[in-house]
Parts: C-alpha cells; sequence; structure tokens
C-alpha cells in the first residue's frame, strides 16, 4: 500500500473512488433527466434513505467494536456537518421548506464534495497498526457513498428543476448554517453527559476541542486544518481565535466569503432573477430621484410665490403709508 502513496500522501485508490463518484455522478444524471419529476424525485430520495442507513449500519462493522467500546455510537450521532447532512436531508428533501433546501443545495454540496476530495477519516482512520483503511473495507465504500450522496443528491436537485433557488435567500441559508453548528454543540453536550465521549474535565478543555473531536469545528480548526485556513482566517476577528470562540470564529469567513461563493453559484441558475431585480432596483433608484427633484423644484415655486407675494404687499403697504402721510404744504397751511 505504502508503494501506491502519492505526493499528497494520499491512496492512489482515493482517485478511483473520485472518479467513481463523478461516474455516479453522471450515471444518475444522463440516466434520470428525460424521466418524469416523479421518477427522479424518487430516485434521489431513495439516495438518501440508504445514506440514512447506512449511518446506523457501519456500527456493524468491525472497525466500530460496539461491544467493546460503546462510545463508538457517538459516530451514528449529529456528530459532524456530514453527520447531520446524512441524517436530515431526507427529511428536508421531502419537506416544502425552501431554506432547508437551499441549505441542502449550497452547504451540503460543499460538505459533500471536500468530503469526497479530502477523506481524512479513510486516511488517518488506524487498520491493523497502519494509518489509513483499505481500498476494499467497508467502511470506505459507506464513507464515499454517502459523502457522494451528500452533494450529488442536492446539485442533482437543482438541475432537475425539483428546488428553484433564490439568491436573495442565502442569507437565511447561512443562518440555517450556524443553527446546525448549535445542533452539533448540543448533541456533545448530550453525549459528554450520558458518557458516549469521554468528559474533558473542565468548560476550558470542552471549548478547546481537546482530543481532536470534529463537532463540525464549531469550536475552531484542528492543528492540521489551521494552516490550510490560513486563506480565510484572517476574516476572524484576533479576539474570537486566540483563542477560538465557539461558533463565532467562523462567522465573518463563513459571511462574506461563503455567502459570496453562494452567491456566485447561485449566478447559474439566478443570473436572470438578479438581472431583473437589478433593473428594478435602477428603475426604482431613478423614479425615487425624479420625485425628489419635483418636490425640490415644487417646493422653490412655492417660495418663489410666497416671496412675490410678501414683496407686493410690502410695496402696497408702502404705498398705503405714503397716501396716508399729510403733505408739507397743508403743514404751512394749516399754521
Amino acid at each position: 500500500m505504502e508503494i501506491l502513496r502519492v505526493k499528497t500522501g494520499t491512496s492512489l485508490f482515493y482517485y478511483v473512488y473520485l472518479l467513481a463518484c463523478f461516474g455516479l455522478f453522471f450515471g444518475l444524471y444522463f440516466g434520470l433527466r428525460r424521466k418524469s419529476k416523479k421518477a427522479q424525485r424518487t430516485a434521489l430520495l431513495i439516495f438518501l434513505w440508504v445514506n440514512f442507513a447506512l449511518h446506523f449500519i457501519k456500527l456493524a462493522f468491525s472497525l466500530y467494536d460496539v461491544q467493546h467500546d460503546v462510545t463508538i455510537i457517538r459516530k451514528a450521532t449529529f456528530e459532524n456537518i456530514c453527520a447531520v447532512s446524512t441524517l436530515i436531508f431526507p427529511f428536508l428533501f421531502m419537506g416544502k421548506n425552501k431554506v432547508g433546501k437551499d441549505y441542502m443545495f449550497y452547504l451540503g454540496s460543499i460538505s459533500g464534495f471536500a468530503g469526497c476530495v479530502y477523506p481524512a477519516p479513510v486516511d488517518t482512520w488506524m487498520w491493523k497498526g497502519a494509518k489509513g483503511l483499505p481500498f476494499y473495507h467497508l467502511e470506505t465504500m459507506r464513507y464515499y457513498i454517502c459523502h457522494a450522496g451528500i452533494w450529488i443528491v442536492p446539485v442533482l436537485m437543482v438541475l432537475f428543476g425539483l428546488h428553484k433557488l433564490d439568491y436573495r435567500r442565502i442569507w437565511k441559508a447561512i443562518l440555517f448554517y450556524f443553527g446546525v453548528l448549535g445542533l452539533i454543540i448540543v448533541n456533545e453536550i448530550i453525549l459528554v453527559r450520558i458518557g458516549w465521549v469521554n468528559d474533558p474535565g473542565s468548560l476550558k478543555d470542552f471549548l478547546d476541542n481537546v482530543g481532536g473531536r470534529d463537532l463540525g469545528y464549531a469550536f475552531g480548526p484542528n492543528e492540521m486544518l489551521e494552516k490550510p485556513l490560513k486563506f480565510v482566517l484572517w476574516l476572524t476577528p484576533k479576539a474570537w481565535k486566540d483563542p477560538y470562540v465557539p461558533i463565532l470564529w467562523e462567522f465573518f469567513p463563513v459571511v462574506i466569503l461563503g455567502g459570496a461563493a453562494c452567491f456566485a453559484v447561485s449566478m447559474i441558475w439566478e443570473h436572470e432573477h438578479f438581472k431583473n431585480d437589478c433593473i428594478k432596483l435602477k428603475n426604482n433608484i431613478q423614479t425615487a430621484f425624479k420625485k425628489f427633484k419635483a418636490n425640490v423644484a415644487g417646493k422653490n415655486s412655492s417660495d418663489g410665490a410666497e416671496a412675490q407675494t410678501e414683496d407686493g404687499a410690502a410695496e402696497a403697504e408702502t404705498a398705503r403709508t405714503s397716501d396716508d402721510a399729510p403733505e408739507a404744504g397743508d403743514k404751512d397751511g394749516g399754521n
């Protein structure tokens, strides 16, 4: 196996699985694109339910020795972003909540695809004294199937028109993401309480993610990820990353870079919508400006009329005063 290692430190078999994921995507796309919406929806939902089932079936694999270590059950809970996606995507897909489906597309496709490109669990799990799981291991196959489903289904859902994106809802999908991080933290607290995760010993150790638990990186990136994430961590205020403040440390990177990325991707489908909104905004601004100019012009006209009226009144008053005053000759005659 070591002979097949490449510069990235990953087995060449990794590329076989990656190609298989793309093959599955294109196979489903070309196989379903001419089918009815009902058939497309059914096929994608089956894929999601298979992933849901595998999330629990994996506990029967030899790698998950529940009989000797009950804490391994935590792997079937809301342990990280992809675990949450696996467990909630079937329900979001069946539901009518547009924001939930937006989250499936934006966050699910990103995290699922990242999991396939960077299969950290498969590459780092110790197996028979060696680092990394074998190509043929059931957990390796399950890992790629589940992570492929997390990005393939949302992308096909949009491609097939089963869900229509709206770029104006992106901020809601981002809020949904932070809600998921909150769910992961609550899940971890429960696992610590019932003993399925070793008690960190103190709140500080819990917040520092001692032991390298994933937690969806809600408490900050681990040491292995800090270097690759330098290009986004500069957006995190120093006060929020020394030490990392839970959830807040990724607020600006997610809102700014994540929001921009979601917007850019949405433009593939939403460019006409965005263009029309820009035209409407431009027209509204022009209309408002014209009204403002008209109001200013009307006010100036009104002020001018008032000024003329005041001047006329002043002239009339002056004339009346002149008429009422006695002439010099009359005064002398009286004497």
